[in-house]
């Protein structure tokens, strides 16, 4: 799954990696169509709200970035949670995803933290070294090497300090994309820089990369509108918040996503700037080339189902870059100059491990995967 632009710290949505076997229903008689479908609502709904500012409605980047509409969410996390279910060898059925949905609630502190509830985790039997394609068919709950490849291994998730670039960290940490690194995540008044990220709802203040200084995490404004500085105060970029505008004057300020005013349908759904809702609320993505990250203006604009990339890979800190829009399932993606792919489609590189980074998106489905390594 796509982590929001690397001008914040790193965000994804809890993706349904336990997975039962064939059956239709769970010891509640409740059938797959109807637990994938609560649990890809309960979680896009999560994923929208922990993700918008306390002064908006409407839609949390994480939504716009990675799908572009609560529709197309829903329809995605369904379609990997029915995977999931139909995978052999895993700890999972529709009546404990029930139990996952009821866990879920709003923590947003738990959601950035990459804590879900322990009912949304439940292992399989396959032991280290066993071939998997989710979480859920691995004892060790962690099903490694799949950012990339639909076949990982099972074993334990890669520690504070261990690679991440073909795996996700384990629970309460994060990946810092621009080191492929994981970092545990600093609290309150703890030292932070671009390697070591503030926990949900502070900013780093008075870090400075030019001059190796590290900041410290202080608490950060969720309100557009709020003074900020560079050095007293901050704004969350958690729920799309920057500080900009003119020197002694700045302010907290929403990151600008083109086709989206933040409004939102007596539906729930978005109205694009044309004013139309007739598509369900949906937000066009961003058009393949059009500006984005740090404009000259001090404007930071976002990709709608996209990523913004420099010449050299995706955008980072006061990069200029241009979007590009996720790729369709089975097209052609690359994993460092784009585009990348819809979750739960995986970019899954060819080449046999020789470094190349041009792939095919792929939506994971583990028949097609060996048993065994």
């Amino acid at each position: 799954m796509k982590t929001s632009p690397s001008w914040y710290a790193s965000v994804g949505i809890w993706v349904a990696v336990a997975a039962a076997g064939c059956s239709s229903s769970g010891s509640t008689g409740v059938s797959i169509a109807t637990a994938c479908h609560d649990v890809a609502v309960a979680r896009c709904n999560q994923a929208s709200t922990c993700t918008l500012s306390e002064t908006e409605a409407g839609l949390g980047f994480n939504i716009l970035e990675n799908y572009g509409s609560m529709e197309t969410c829903v329809t995605r996390q369904s379609l990997n949670c029915t995977n999931a279910l139909n995978a052999p060898d895993n700890g999972n059925n529709p009546a404990q995803i029930e139990k996952c949905v009821a866990a879920l609630g709003t923590d947003c502190t738990a959601f950035f933290d990459n804590m879900p509830p322990t009912a949304c985790t439940p292992m399989g039997p396959r032991a280290a070294g066993a071939s998997c394609t989710f979480n859920g068919q691995c004892m060790s709950g962690a099903c490694n090497g799949t950012k990339s490849s639909i076949c990982g291994t099972c074993g334990t998730a890669p520690a504070v300090g261990a690679d991440c670039s073909d795996s996700t960290c384990a629970y309460g940490d994060r990946c810092v994309s621009s080191v492929e690194t994981c970092a545990a995540i600093v609290p309150l008044n703890g030292t932070c820089d671009g390697t070591h990220p503030c926990d949900r709802g502070y900013s780093c203040v008075g870090d400075n990369a030019k001059t190796m200084t590290t900041g410290l995490c202080q608490k950060a404004s969720t309100s557009i509108g709020t003074a900020c500085s560079g050095t007293t105060s901050g704004c969350d970029p958690t729920v799309g918040l920057y500080c900009g505008g003119p020197s002694g004057a700045k302010t907290c300020m929403r990151v600008v996503y083109p086709g989206y005013n933040g409004s939102v349908g007596a539906d729930g759904g978005v109205t694009a700037n044309d004013g139309g809702a007739a598509d369900g609320g949906a937000v066009a993505p961003t058009p393949a080339g059009t500006a984005c990250g740090q404009l000259a203006d001090g404007t930071r604009v976002g990709c709608v189902a996209g990523d913004c990339y420099t010449a050299t890979g995706k955008a980072s800190g006061a990069d200029v870059g241009t979007c590009k829009p996720f790729a369709s399932d089975n097209d052609a993606c690359d994993t460092v100059l784009g585009p990348g792919c819809m979750a739960p489609a995986r970019c899954v590189v060819s080449g046999g491990g020789d470094g190349g980074t041009m792939g095919t998106c792929v939506v994971p489905v583990a028949t097609m995967c060996p048993t065994t390594m």
